[in-house]
């Protein structure tokens, strides 16, 4: 099973607090990220090494279409991280939230998206 690791980590950009992005399959954003895996992977959304991120508070569906997404995704037991498991028959893309809150006590919401490669 593949298993596909977004990490989080808070910065400041313009004055502006944002999020930075990267995956494991070595893709990065500030605010945005376009993750591509394949149907039936394992995608786990953790805080990078000093993220100045207290918490992930949810991981949701941003479009209500449920094609990639059949449930949002949960914390990880013992552990701040989120995950999901995709089914097997799940295709196209769906942008997500990630509310998230700063050591700091800020709560702050992006918008990312995960895209379903097509079946080889």
């Amino acid at each position: 099973m593949e298993c596909v690791t977004i990490y989080l980590r808070s910065i400041e950009q313009d004055g502006k607090k944002r999020l930075s992005l990267f995956d494991s399959n070595r893709n990065c954003g500030i605010d945005d990220l376009i993750t591509e895996v394949s149907q039936g992977t394992k995608i786990i959304w953790a805080l990078d090494c000093c993220s100045g991120i207290k918490s992930i508070a949810k991981i949701y569906s941003k479009t209500g279409k449920r094609n990639v997404f059949c449930v949002d995704p949960s914390k990880a037991i013992l552990s701040k991280n989120m995950r999901i498991k995709l089914g097997s028959d799940v295709e196209g893309e769906e942008a997500y939230g990630i509310d998230y809150v700063l050591t700091d006590g800020t709560k702050l919401s992006v918008d990312p998206v995960i895209r379903i490669k097509p079946p080889q």
